[in-house]
């Protein structure tokens, strides 16, 4: 019983557990759980339906299952979608090894990454692990590998949760992640759904029980299902959590931080992987013989058909290399993969049982009714699986497209053969292409310099007129002198520059002086000493003011020449301001005396005024009397 759950829980994970973080990170946590419960109560119903008709039906086999309720018809349609969907299956396995094995094994041992390493390591898998597992005949010899693989996917998940520590006691993804996003619903349905069909596999696994109820076999696929059904969930949640703040994309190795235990995780799921082909292999075996065998065929163990020793060995070997040269030849094949697992694989696990259990449950319209539903539900599905696949294929081709205008927009110019070298005249002047100059800050370059890159060119096989040779030499000799005028004539600016500052520092000192003497000239001196004390204060300030001019024209980088000028004439000045200081004091002399004058004949006139007036009074009066 329990070798039973392991092996079916095995068939049923896959590939799609690297994509179950992806899946939530586009649908939040509680959406993607809730599709996740949905997907495995869809997937437990059709594997009910599709066992419940095979018992009513009394076979044990898929294609003449099919057989029984919709004849030959039914029987090649449902051959041909096994074949393609498993096959399809097997093809997508190899992909997985090739992109993953060169990595891991190139890290591990230090080996270059090149063209031939993926293929090696593809074909030692084919022919060591594939092969051999892929001719075994009966199911239960793998029990033991695939307890191992579940004990893996168990240590996978622990693996995460270690990725996830530090961030999981924190309250800071609680505010970052999404717990309801039905935005990525309609990408991330169909991996949801697809992620839990086993409907191929149950009658190889189901082969050696004899005389079990419907119950039981109900009760191995419930254990199996919610066993992977929790992986799912907690590698989704996790891997959530741990890689939140990063990019995800549908492969969450590739997020590993790099350690041993990292690699030791990746060559685990590749063997899991290789360890999974012959529960792939068996029922795309049978399905390819019932194909080709229509009428010579031996049904055993209650409708289990028989297949002889050779046509076994060759149909497995085919399997193998077929599925192995494809993923060796086409890499990029996921998209057509996920079309086929979209649109033939939703067919056999979802829709083939609902119409099966249709055509028998005659009786009980419940059944019926949950079976119609179940249909329709399938191709909802499928629908939605296309559409997505359809827009990735959109997707990649508008991508190559933007990549092919990006390359031809760029100008990039072959390398010159030895052809184009040894005859340049095959290459007019009309068929180069002349694009305009790219503005580029210049470099100054010496003139040996210069000749030296000439001289390369030439020596390179590039034909240059020795009329232009000439020119160009000839510009450059005359470079330094053109270089020598520039530098003069901004001396020269910088020079009238400076001289026009002086010269406007030297107008404001002269109309300061002025003031200065008008105002000393309109107060009253009371004393000649005071004068002269006031005067030598002032010889001082000009002094200091002619000192720190002296000092400003220096900072200014005034040419000698002309400090030499002006300092003359402030020298020529200090001897006028001596003889002006004379001539004021007489000034200021004469000027007491006038006033005094003045003052005299005021007060002469203000008498003569008021006997005036007395006089014009008395009169007044006399001529009232």
């Amino acid at each position: 019983m329990r070798a039973h759950v392991m092996t079916l829980a095995n068939s049923i994970i896959g590939v799609s557990i690297l994509a179950m973080p992806f899946c939530y990170k586009e649908c939040g946590i509680i959406l993607s759980t809730l599709l996740l419960v949905l997907s495995n109560l869809m997937s437990r119903a059709s594997c009910y339906f599709l066992l419940k008709s095979a018992i009513k039906s009394r076979t044990r086999d898929f294609e003449f299952l099919a057989f029984h309720l919709f004849g030959k018809l039914g029987k090649v349609t449902v051959e041909l979608s096994i074949i393609m969907f498993l096959m399809g299956t097997c093809i997508a396995f190899f992909v997985v090894m090739g992109d993953l094995g060169p990595q891991i094994i190139g890290d591990m041992f230090n080996i270059k990454n090149t063209t031939t390493l993926r293929p090696s390591i593809m074909i030692g898998l084919a022919a060591f692990v594939v092969l051999p597992l892929g001719l075994l005949r009966d199911v239960n010899s793998l029990n033991t590998i695939c307890t191992a693989a579940i004990i893996f996917y168990a240590c996978l998940v622990f693996k995460i949760f270690i990725e996830a520590f530090d961030k999981l006691f924190s309250s800071v993804w609680v505010s970052e992640i999404y717990f309801w996003k039905p935005v990525g619903l309609f990408q991330c349905l169909p991996i949801f759904s697809m992620s839990l069909f086993c409907q191929t596999q149950l009658f190889d696994i189901f082969e050696t029980i004899t005389n079990e109820s419907l119950d039981k076999l109900n009760a191995i696929i419930r254990s199996s299902m919610n066993m992977c059904t929790s992986v799912y969930i907690s590698v989704g949640i996790l891997g959530y959590i741990a890689y939140y703040d990063s990019a995800l994309t549908g492969n969450i190795l590739t997020s590993f931080s790099e350690c041993l235990s990292s690699d030791i995780i990746k060559i685990g799921f590749v063997m899991s992987i290789a360890v999974s082909f012959p529960l792939v292999i068996f029922p795309c075996r049978s399905s390819i013989y019932s194909l080709l065998a229509t009428k010579d065929y031996v049904l055993v163990s209650g409708g289990r058909q028989h297949i002889a020793e050779t046509p076994f060995k060759c149909i497995t070997f085919f399997i193998v290399l077929f599925s192995l040269v494809t993923g060796l030849l086409m890499p990029n094949i996921e998209v057509v993969l996920g079309l086929i697992g979209s649109t033939i694989g939703v067919m056999i696990n979802v829709m083939f049982p609902s119409m099966f259990l249709v055509r028998v449950a005659n009786k009980n319209p419940k059944e019926r009714f949950w079976a119609r539903f179940i249909f329709f539900v399938g191709i909802f599905i499928m629908v939605m699986g296309t559409s997505a696949n359809l827009y990735a294929i959109q997707q990649t081709f508008s991508n190559v497209k933007t990549i092919h205008r990006e390359v031809e927009t760029l100008d990039v110019k072959p390398m010159a053969t030895q052809h184009d070298i040894i005859n340049p005249k095959l290459k007019t002047s009309e068929e180069i292409r002349v694009e305009p100059p790219i503005p580029v800050e210049p470099i100054i370059k010496s003139n040996a310099e210069v000749k030296k890159e000439k001289s390369v060119k030439v020596d390179n096989g590039n034909t240059i007129s020795k009329d232009a040779i000439k020119k160009e030499d000839e510009e450059l000799e005359k470079r330094p002198e053109i270089e020598l005028l520039e530098k003069l004539k901004n001396h020269e600016n910088e020079e009238k520059k400076i001289l026009a500052e002086s010269k406007k520092i030297l107008e404001e000192l002269k109309g300061a002086r002025q003031v200065q003497l008008e105002n000393d000239k309109k107060k009253p001196v009371t004393n000649v000493i005071d004068l002269k004390f006031n005067k030598k204060q002032k010889d001082k300030k000009m002094d200091t003011s002619l000192d720190k001019m002296k000092n400003q024209l220096v900072k200014d980088k005034l040419p000698l020449p002309l400090v030499l000028k002006e300092a003359n004439k402030l020298n020529k000045t200090k001897v006028e301001i001596n003889r002006d200081k004379r001539d004021l004091t007489s000034t200021v002399n004469s000027n007491n005396d006038e006033k005094e004058d003045n003052c005299i004949k005021n007060e002469k006139a203000e008498n003569n005024d008021s006997t005036r007036v007395k006089n014009v009074d008395n009169i007044d009066s006399v001529e009232n009397v």
